[in-house]
């Protein structure tokens, strides 16, 4: 098994020790979970064929906005509605509901997935 050093901030840090607590035996196998997920998410989403109805949930920092929307522009082809919420915790949730060619939806998330500054993403497809 190869070994590789990775570059945390303090409080990815700190998530990944809690992490330990919900049965992980080390942080190596902790992050091997989280590649194995992010894997799969792609799989799936290599597989979406014709078009495609999504709803892609994004939180991100307030100080990420930009980076949360500019990618928007380029995809106005199949995003329908986008909604914007701020959870008041220095975090915004961003709603996109989607129809269009899969091969766009697919890479609309992987684009908004590569942003910095974005927590979380889950793509829902209908």
């Amino acid at each position: 098994m190869a070994i590789i050093s990775v570059s945390l901030d303090n409080q990815t840090l700190s998530e990944l020790s809690d992490l330990l607590k919900t049965g992980f035996s080390s942080r190596s196998d902790a992050i091997r979970a989280g590649i194995k997920a992010l894997v799969a998410e792609k799989k799936a989403r290599s597989r979406l064929s014709g078009t495609a109805k999504a709803v892609l949930l994004v939180i991100h920092t307030q100080d990420a906005e930009a980076e949360a929307n500019d990618p928007k522009h380029s995809f106005d082809d199949v995003i329908r509605t986008q909604l914007h919420s701020d959870m008041r915790d220095g975090r915004c949730l961003e709603v996109f509901i989607m129809e269009g060619r899969a091969e766009r939806v697919a890479k609309f998330v992987e684009r908004m997935q590569a942003s910095s500054g974005i927590e979380s993403i889950k793509l829902v497809v209908l």
